[in-house]
């Protein structure tokens, strides 16, 4: 009897495998009749150097689809995407990867950060709710530190749109004006009832206050609420490390978040409307006061302190029944 549920289960994982392969090769022909795969392609690798093949007539089943080819290997059942040319321009071995890539997300961590970025990458809800929230990561990491709260929100209801910008690229204001390109076209796309949350991390807060800033009030008022994890409002002193002149060079956007007078961080305008804000600032946080996370006065906002470091508070169990609360109830 213990063999045979061994058998069972082994069963039942290659059929949810199967399953999953059946649907992802649906989804690469969809993105390309859509026209979307060049893009996807294009914003987030997986290790590949372009090369080219000879187009996988051995060992390797094809899927083909306006010239594009989705391959699986016949041994190790690793994938890859030739394009028209059987040039190899995008591989992997396992199909969470390929769902990443094919869904615009990071295909893994490591990959994420070599990525071009400037893109928003969804999880869809698991049971739509007519509900938005727009995610925004800090300085020194990338998107995929925010999925597994992207993740969770999706199973609350919430479709999850998790930005993704290289932090260190240009200053915060250049941030602030990749992030509202983006963010237009992404409301360009969603229906004009949709209910739209945000939800940051450290320097990801002072994009967003950038972005209010320049937006209309009518733009600000389709925000329902917003949530700061952690929000260097009025500085951290280790942004002084970005002044260092062999740092600055490397580093655009730190010294931006520097406590002085002078500095971005300190001189962000009052939005023309401000949604409900929430601040939940880590009592172990090394890179950020609780202090400082206040929003400066009199902007109002409501403000709670959990027992966490800076990066503990994207992990889900220490933050999320209180996002959850804020979003509902607009308090802690």
């Amino acid at each position: 009897m213990v063999a045979l549920s061994g058998r069972s289960v082994v069963f039942c994982q290659e059929l949810s495998k199967d399953a999953m392969k059946t649907e992802l090769i649906q989804l690469f022909r969809e993105k390309v009749r859509a026209g979307e795969l060049p893009s996807l392609l294009e914003a987030h690798g997986t290790f590949n150097i372009s090369s080219p093949t000879l187009g996988g007539s051995v060992f390797w089943t094809t899927y083909e689809e306006g010239g594009w080819k989705l391959q699986f290997n016949d041994v190790s059942d690793w994938w890859r995407i030739l394009d028209a040319s059987d040039v190899r321009l995008a591989r992997g071995t396992t199909l969470r990867q390929l769902r990443n890539l094919l869904e615009g997300r990071p295909t893994s961590v490591v990959v994420n950060y070599a990525d071009k970025g400037y893109c928003f990458g969804k999880t869809s809800a698991k049971t739509p709710t007519g509900r938005s929230v727009v995610l925004i990561h800090g300085w020194g990491v990338r998107s995929s530190s925010m999925q597994k709260l992207a993740d969770a929100l999706s199973q609350e209801g919430f479709d999850a749109y998790n930005y993704d910008y290289p932090s260190a690229e240009t200053s915060i204001a250049g941030h602030v004006d990749h992030f509202l390109k983006e963010y237009h076209e992404l409301l360009a796309k969603l229906p004009e009832n949709e209910n739209i949350y945000f939800l940051t991390h450290s320097m990801g807060g002072l994009i967003l206050r950038g972005a209010l800033a320049q937006m209309t009030v009518a733009e600000a008022q389709r925000i329902q609420a917003i949530v700061m994890l952690g929000p260097p409002n009025q500085g951290s002193v280790l942004a002084y490390l970005g002044k260092i002149p062999n740092v600055n060079k490397i580093n655009a956007s730190l010294e931006d978040m520097a406590p002085e007078a002078d500095s971005y961080v300190m001189n962000i305008p009052a939005p023309a409307w401000l949604p409900p804000v929430g601040i939940i600032a880590g009592s172990m946080d090394k890179k950020v006061s609780v202090e400082s996370t206040h929003l400066p006065e009199p902007q109002p906002h409501k403000h709670i302190i959990v027992k966490s470091t800076h990066p503990g508070l994207r992990n889900p169990a220490k933050v999320l029944p209180s996002v959850l609360k804020f979003f509902r109830e607009k308090c802690f």
